[in-house]
This record gives structure tokens, C-alpha cells and sequence, in this order.
């Protein structure tokens, strides 16, 4: 078992959006209702004047939901101000991703598959919202931890989830998703990993500027390796796990710190602590590994410790060639 697929070879962004909401309309349709719920139980107001998006309005249509609403779905990350989720483990051509989130974004999980003529990605993200963790065809893969500086604030830069779909569409090496990351104007502090075959590294962004890791291993949780450049580390006295989680991924091979329970229910294997309020609650809503140099994508769709990691099938150069050959009759 795992969540939808959708697959998308339409030629222009707004057919591909209109298209996507159409086929995941129930799905987009429960992202927007579970954020009105958590955004009023924090206490915020989705700003009304994020600038027009014509895929995500193109999406909008196709599922019948609000455009300006679901712009802000796609700055959840400035809007909610960081949340303590996710791990990170990339070495050996590896890369993977327990993602937690809010357990009934589980019923909004898709995978979504983009083919063109030349190039393909495929992205496990919530119906509705552009990219989340993804692969591309040139074996360029991309995680994503949220950070949380006292420096953050605001919806006027890019939302972080529209930059990881750029990511995944524009750049094909470390050094290309380096330039492009550090070069964006943020407003919400993330650790975006981004790696191929050998080469990894952690961008680590906030309004204040971005610090660039590199190695021949990525780990990363929920708070900065190097100091932010402007404000306080939140998150480092904030979460309970985040130094243990980032201690096992680091450390424990990659199935074993995926499953790991340590820290229970907060650990990387994360569990609903019943005891928190709705709006608080966090599960491993999916497990991701990705094979770089192979380009193959494994997701489980809930906590690994009980989900199994199934392959998803993804492109292969003779289909990439075959849609390049039907554009150039």
C-alpha cells in the first residue's frame, strides 16, 4: 500500500495544474480543510495578498477550492512559523526522509510524477502544495528539515516549498541547487539537503543568510549545525529530540535510525502523543528513500517501523526519449 500517484506530461504549467486538481480534487480539497482548522487554532490569518501562481491557481480551479487560500497553503511553512518535524539521512548514494507532519495530512499525501520531452521529477509532497521531498532525472534528490530563528517572520519572500520545486525543475547538480538556494530571499528559517551520487549538502536558510555544509555524510533534524546569521536557534532549546534524533541518523545504519523509537513517541520513528492538542499532533505521515545514482524512489506511507517502503515507478530514459520524439513530429 502506498498513497496516490499522479503522473503529469501536459505542456504548460496551468494544463498541469488544472489537470492535477482535477484528479486529487477530494485530496487538495482536505489539505485546504485541515489548514483552515490548524491555521485557526494557532491563531492566524492567511495573508490575502501572496502574488498570483499559475500552477498553483491553475490547481485552485481544477479542484474547486479557493486560489488565494491555497497560495497560502504553499507558505504554510512562513505562515505557521516552523513546527519540530522530520529527519534526515543521506550517504552511499542514499538519501531518506521520515517526514512528520500532522496525522490527517496523511489523507492529502500524493505522489506526483512530472515527465517532459527532456527531464522528469517526482515529488512526495500534500495535494495542493507544489514540492516537498523529491527526485529528479539527472539523480539530484531533496529533503527538507524545518528550522525555526527568532530573526523569522513574514510571507514577502519566497515560500520554501515553492523553492524546492525550482530545485527540482532548474538544477541538476549540488553546486546548481547551492546557487539557486543561497541566492533566494527567505523569510522562514529550513535545511534544505540536497544531494547526488557523492556529493551531499545542507543549506541551512533563514532571513539572515545561509550556510552552506558539505560532506561525504548528511544528517539533519530540526535545529542549525552552524549558527544562524541573524537571531537565535529556536529549535535548538525547543525540541525535545532534535540532538538525539540527529545523534541516530548520524550514526545508526539507514533502515535501523528510520525505525529508531528512541525519544518515544518524539523519536525519528515518530508517534502520535495522544496527550497533545489536535492542532500539536505529529506522526510520520511517510518515509522516504531515495536511490540516487539508480533514480528509484521507495516510500512508506506512515511510520516505518509498521509501513513498508514500496517501490514507485518512475521514468526511464526510453520514455523520456519516447515523449521527446511524439514533441518533434
Amino acid at each position: 500500500m502506498t498513497f496516490p500517484v499522479h503522473r503529469s506530461d501536459e505542456a504548460t504549467p496551468a494544463a498541469r495544474g488544472e489537470a492535477f486538481g482535477r484528479a486529487m480534487a477530494t485530496q487538495v480539497q482536505h489539505t485546504v480543510a485541515v489548514y483552515e482548522r490548524m491555521f485557526a487554532e494557532r491563531g492566524v490569518t492567511p495573508p490575502g495578498t501572496l502574488p498570483p501562481h499559475e500552477e498553483i491557481d491553475a490547481i485552485a480551479r481544477g479542484a474547486q477550492v479557493d486560489p488565494a487560500f491555497l497560495r497560502a497553503v504553499n507558505a504554510r511553512t512562513e505562515i505557521l512559523n516552523g513546527a519540530d518535524e522530520c529527519s534526515v539521512q543521506g550517504a552511499g548514494g542514499l538519501l531518506a526522509q521520515n517526514w512528520d507532519w500532522h496525522p490527517d495530512l496523511s489523507a492529502s499525501t500524493v505522489i506526483w510524477i512530472v515527465e517532459t520531452p527532456s527531464t522528469w521529477f517526482a515529488t512526495v509532497t500534500e495535494a495542493g502544495i507544489l514540492a516537498k521531498i523529491g527526485l529528479n532525472d539527472a539523480g539530484l534528490g531533496v529533503c527538507l528539515n524545518i528550522l525555526r530563528t527568532t530573526a523569522d517572520g513574514g510571507t514577502d519572500g519566497t515560500p520554501i516549498h515553492i523553492l524546492l520545486r525550482e530545485v527540482l525543475t532548474s538544477t541538476k547538480t549540488v553546486d546548481d541547487a547551492i546557487a539557486l538556494l543561497t541566492n533566494a530571499r527567505v523569510t522562514a528559517s529550513s535545511a534544505i539537503t540536497v544531494a547526488t551520487p557523492g556529493d551531499v549538502a545542507h543549506v541551512e536558510l533563514s532571513p539572515g543568510g545561509a550556510n552552506v555544509i558539505r560532506g561525504a555524510v548528511g544528517a539533519h533534524t530540526n535545529h542549525f549545525i552552524e549558527p544562524p546569521k541573524a537571531g537565535t536557534d529556536v529549535m535548538a532549546l525547543e525540541s525535545p529530540t532534535t540532538h538525539q534524533r540527529l545523534e541516530i541518523v548520524k550514526s545508526e545504519p539507514l533502515l535501523d535510525a528510520l525505525r529508531s523509537h528512541a525519544g518515544h513517541p518524539r523519536g525519528v520513528c515518530r508517534h502520535v502523543d495522544p496527550q497533545d492538542p489536535w492542532v500539536d499532533r505529529t506522526v510520520t505521515v511517510a518515509s522516504v528513500v531515495m536511490n540516487l545514482e539508480k533514480r528509484r524512489l521507495h516510500v512508506a506511507a506512515g511510520p516505518p517501523c509498521s509501513h513498508e517502503h514500496v517501490e514507485i515507478k518512475l521514468p526511464t530514459p526510453s520514455s523520456s526519449d519516447r515523449l521527446a520524439s511524439t514533441a518533434a513530429r
